[in-house]
């Protein structure tokens, strides 16, 4: 049975490692963590075809497991999903038809007590705006804008270097170009 541990900072003083009781099986952490009002979450491999959804809740210290939904093609895997903050819940962001039809799926953790309950909100751009993300570029997911604007990064510094910013909100992208990067960070070729 795996063990998860937590370090305790001490004011003025050297802090100290605490046990933390959790009867789950292990797992592996795939993504970067979200932390939203006091618990941090994070994306998890059980086995080699599924993960699940961590919470640790920094004041009772108490460690939970949750079984996330899976796509709508019956996947379990997470390619293309990213861990968000969607109006102040943790969010699945599935990013996965995101280039071919210009479409993201949002699954909204709208309870995170006993029942788990999950949302699901489908996002697709408008025609006009198709043309920002059906590129040679593959965007990344990079988390959210204090505004809640989604923010998609390059995965590889092209020239002329650019972000996508989506409010999903108003279901509107638009293109942010980044000036001032020296020529020598970029790849040999450059992208029309």
């Amino acid at each position: 049975m795996p063990e998860h541990w937590v370090f305790v900072p001490k004011p003025h003083e050297v802090g100290s490692w605490k046990k933390v009781p959790s009867d789950f099986c292990p797992f592996i952490p795939v993504r970067r963590g979200q932390c939203i009002n006091g618990v941090t979450y994070y994306l998890a491999w059980i086995d080699m075809y599924n993960s699940v959804l961590v919470s640790f809740d920094i004041r009772s210290e108490e460690l939970t497991m949750s079984q996330i939904p899976r796509r709508d093609d019956g996947d379990g895997s997470r390619k293309n999903v990213s861990l968000i903050e969607y109006g102040g819940k943790v969010t699945l962001l599935d990013s996965n038809h995101l280039r071919d039809k210009g479409m993201l799926v949002l699954r909204v953790l709208e309870d995170a007590g006993i029942n788990k309950e999950w949302s699901k909100k489908t996002m697709v751009l408008h025609p006009y705006q198709l043309h920002l993300v059906q590129v040679d570029i593959i965007f990344n997911v990079n988390g959210t804008s204090q505004s809640g604007k989604l923010v998609l990064i390059p995965q590889v510094l092209v020239s002329p270097f650019h972000i996508l910013c989506y409010d999903l909100q108003r279901n509107d992208m638009r293109k942010i170009e980044i000036k001032g990067i020296p020529d020598n960070w970029f790849r040999k070729h450059k992208l029309d």
